[in-house]
């Protein structure tokens, strides 16, 4: 494992002195999974993947992970950022090392008046200031003018892999590589250390076997709004990085592709979801979905893609595995499902285009008159 894990580190740094050849066949597909709809963590099910030690609830014990300094150090750094971005107050009496107090300003932000842009804007501000609070503001920078020009997208993709996989267990749990491709490691490397391999595999994502962030907050536009959206701005603006992130609504896993260019948000699939069964938000509730259906082609209450007709025309005979193209459902008989909630109940308000009008009708629903409003700028 350890001459594996040097001939990949190798691999990369010959990269970054001349061009890599790439076995054909591109990125290797994640393993499939199946999932019945009913048993979707969207819906409440317990998600049962873990190579962590489960508690009584069925959920991971993150105790080897949350003692790590390099976890203690940035769950303090990024609460700091959280709370100035509520208004400096913390209102979460847990140490500032404990993750879950984490998702007090969190929820804060998001139940906050104002559009989804607003709360993706502040989300953001939070990343940009990780960095410079650590004292290594001059990373991007140098990553843009420098290291970027002169390196591979191949090993780009594989340094950010190394990051997120390092540095970020706390927050999204335990990380695998994904999609990964052949790179053949160069002859004369070869011949001066015969036990090499031809090629090494190296990853070009990372996939969160259960995705922390996005089980403990248990709201589509937390995981939308306060990560998927500004983590995939910062980091294309800070480090010209392309990423498009894939959470799986299914089982709550998580797939970071570096070097794809996301869609448009409102063609995403990340944001055709209803409210999660198990929301703690104050405002719970749904939008009303029919100007988004009406703007994007419904037929009979469904989504109509070029996929969906194709699987209408099969009679219905839907494929129980493989992930859908956007990675946010285990397979099309799901998503399907999804879409059918969505059609018929409305999508997770936060997440809406008209965000502002929908957090009222929802605010007025709990019974609370008390409006809390914040400026972009503030």
């Amino acid at each position: 494992m350890a001459l594996r894990t040097a001939a990949v580190l190798l691999a990369a740094c010959v990269g970054v002195a001349r061009p890599m050849a790439i076995a054909k066949g591109g990125r290797t597909p994640a393993p499939r999974v199946v999932l019945p709809p009913e048993e979707a963590a969207w819906r409440g099910a317990t998600p049962k993947q873990s190579s962590l030690p489960l508690k009584e609830d069925g959920k991971p014990d993150y105790t080897s992970i949350d003692k790590s300094p390099i976890s203690l150090v940035l769950i303090s750094t990024i609460r700091k950022l959280l709370v100035n971005e509520v208004g400096g107050v913390d209102r979460d009496p847990r140490p500032w090392t404990n993750f879950d107090a984490i998702l007090t300003p969190v929820r804060e932000v998001n139940d906050m008046d104002g559009a989804a842009e607003d709360v993706q804007v502040r989300a953001r501000r939070v990343f940009e200031g990780i960095l410079p609070s650590l004292g290594i503001g001059w990373v991007p920078p140098l990553w843009r003018e420098y290291i970027k020009p002169n390196t591979p997208e191949v090993a780009q993709n594989f340094a950010f892999f190394l990051v997120f996989y390092t540095l970020f267990p706390w927050l999204m749990g335990p990380m695998e590589g994904a999609e990964e491709v052949d790179v053949p490691l160069p002859e004369a490397w070869r011949k001066l250390l015969p036990f090499l391999p031809e090629t090494v595999k190296l990853p070009q994502a990372v996939k969160a076997e259960r995705c922390r962030f996005l089980e403990s907050s248990s709201c589509a536009s937390v995981c939308v709004n306060s990560c998927k959206v500004p983590s995939q701005e910062w980091l294309r603006e800070d480090f010209g990085m392309p990423i498009h992130i894939q959470p799986n609504y299914d089982d709550f896993s998580c797939v970071w592709k570096f070097g794809v260019e996301p869609p448009p948000l409102y063609e995403d699939e990340a944001i055709m979801v209803p409210c999660f069964a198990n929301c703690d938000s104050n405002y719970k509730g749904q939008a009303n979905f029919r100007e988004r259906a009406m703007k994007m082609g419904f037929v009979d209450g469904l989504l109509e893609t070029a996929e969906l007709a194709s699987v209408r025309a099969r009679g219905g005979d839907f494929s129980a595995t493989g992930v859908t193209e956007q990675g946010t459902a285990l397979n099309e008989v799901n998503l399907v499902a999804r879409k059918n909630e969505v059609s018929r109940k409305g999508k997770c308000w936060s997440v809406a285009k008209n965000r502002k009008e929908a957090r009222g009708d929802a605010v007025e629903a709990s019974g609370d008159k008390i409006n809390v409003e914040w400026d972009v700028e503030g």
